[in-house]
């Protein structure tokens, strides 16, 4: 901790700052990485050359400070602010190890990292989040903890390090550290650990995490809609992934409402966003266009060009389902280009991946091919993004099998079932299986081509059907 910056939170810092101000400075730098207030006082006592007689002061016994001071009893709030007095020390400092300036300048640090975020700066982010948290004494308030964490584990998810940012919420956890929190904040651990697993494929646990979440905000003092409408939203992805139509729309609704009482744009774009592809999904495309243009308008509205891209990406998707061929091509290249000039090369992949279908689609194969392998190149090695590259091999296995190529577009497929099978989705699975159903047709194997078609319809039959 910065001597510099303590010395602000002394009490009567401007009676300090001649012969005795360096004293105050170096005492209190002296108990800086202790982990809690027993520690603090005894150093702080010691520093100051009081005994524990002196430090009571007639107010209880010298019994009573060394029970405070081996942390056998915690001190009331007012006793704290005695304490301090007593001391010349802070009550902030002496509760929690920081003083004012102190937790000043981490939030101002903090501010510049969920700002990286919101600027998709994620490696930057990951650098500036990681920075404060390894800068953190045992024993800092869980908030800060948090925010540090926090912050890095959703810089970590975005740029694929998963493993990394798993490590980082089991840190939290381990030795009970946060089992002390508040619900709210435990909540916000459980909704990250959440975001994780649905990154890694993990629905059921993503799932269980979510509904841990929202039982814990259920329990917190004071309510959060942002972290409520967070949770909503990852859960609408997980129930997307899973396609439970009906579950994803239900959250979506749950989102917007309280969107609308808080009047967040970003969020309220993020959610319709969602309401878009759950709309694609079910078939109806005119109102998924519509709900995209939406979302594009809030992301433009808050400045955010880097989401309009994703949404322009999915625009143009429903514009070539529609009809518009030519537009969606022209948005694809667009997306790319911000893709790229943000050096954000998975979100690329995924536009060469909708470019080589569209390719493919209009029998252009040469076209279909480079962008299926461009797609490949940047996906192939990102196990948060292994669905899209499924997805980019089952085209370039089309592409394939309409060349001719039989024995090539098998182990396209194979490597496709292998993506689809690491993403669990039985959608994705299921056009896997109408490929390979297309390749024993050419193979003139029309009982084993029956059978895949038939094992693809009842896969993407609804659960009550």
């Amino acid at each position: 901790m910065d001597p510099g910056l303590v010395r602000h939170t002394a009490k009567g810092s401007d009676d300090l700052l001649g012969d005795g101000g360096g004293t105050v400075v170096s005492r209190v730098a002296t108990v800086a990485a202790t982990p809690d207030i027993g520690s603090r006082v005894r150093a702080l006592r010691k520093a100051a050359g009081m005994t524990q007689d002196g430090l009571a002061a007639g107010r209880f016994t010298k019994q009573y400070v060394s029970q405070i001071e081996r942390g056998e009893v915690i001190p009331s709030g007012e006793l704290l602010d005695w304490l301090a007095e007593r001391l010349g020390i802070d009550p902030l400092y002496l509760e929690t190890g920081y003083g004012t300036s102190d937790l000043d300048r981490i939030q101002r640090t903090l501010d510049q990292g969920d700002q990286l975020l919101l600027d998709h700066a994620h490696s930057d982010a990951a650098e500036a989040f990681g920075e404060l948290r390894e800068s953190l004494p045992p024993g800092a308030p869980s908030r800060v903890v948090l925010g540090a964490v926090g912050g890095e584990t959703k810089a970590l998810i975005r740029l694929g390090r998963l493993d990394e940012a798993g490590a980082l919420l089991d840190q939290a956890r381990a030795k009970g550290v946060a089992e002390s929190w508040p619900p709210g904040e435990r909540a916000e651990l459980a909704y990250l650990t959440g975001v994780l697993h649905n990154q890694g494929s993990r629905f059921a646990s993503a799932l269980a995490e979510f509904a841990e979440a929202l039982n814990l905000l259920n329990e917190a003092d004071e309510p959060n809609d942002r972290l409520r409408v967070d949770i909503y939203h990852w859960r609408t992805r997980c129930f997307r992934r899973l396609r439970d139509w009906e579950a994803a729309s239900e959250d979506i609704e749950r989102a917007l409402e309280l969107c609308r009482v808080t009047d967040d744009v970003r969020r309220t774009a993020e959610i319709r966003f969602q309401a878009s592809i759950v709309s694609y999904r079910l078939g109806r495309w005119v109102l998924a266009r519509r709900q995209a243009e939406s979302a594009r308008g809030q992301f433009a509205e808050v400045g955010d060009t880097i989401s309009e891209a994703h949404v322009l990406n999915n625009l143009a998707n429903l514009n070539e389902l529609l009809g518009n061929a030519d537009v969606a091509i022209q948005q694809h290249k667009e997306a790319f280009r911000i893709f790229v000039d943000a050096g954000l090369d998975a979100e690329a992949g995924y536009v060469m991946s909708s470019l080589a279908e569209i390719h493919r689609g209009r029998g252009e194969l040469e076209e279909a091919e480079l962008a299926a392998r461009r797609a490949l190149e940047i996906l192939e090695s990102r196990v948060d993004h292994v669905q899209e590259a499924g997805n980019a091999q089952l085209v370039l296995a089309r592409t394939r099998l309409e060349q001719g190529a039989l024995d090539q577009a098998e182990d396209l497929l194979g490597a496709a079932d292998r993506s689809f099978g690491h993403a669990d989705s039985i959608s994705h699975k299921a056009q896997s299986w109408m490929a390979r159903g297309e390749l024993e047709l050419l193979r003139e194997n029309d009982a084993e081509a029956a059978r895949l078609f038939r094992q693809a319809a009842t896969a993407l039959q609804p659960a009550d059907a």
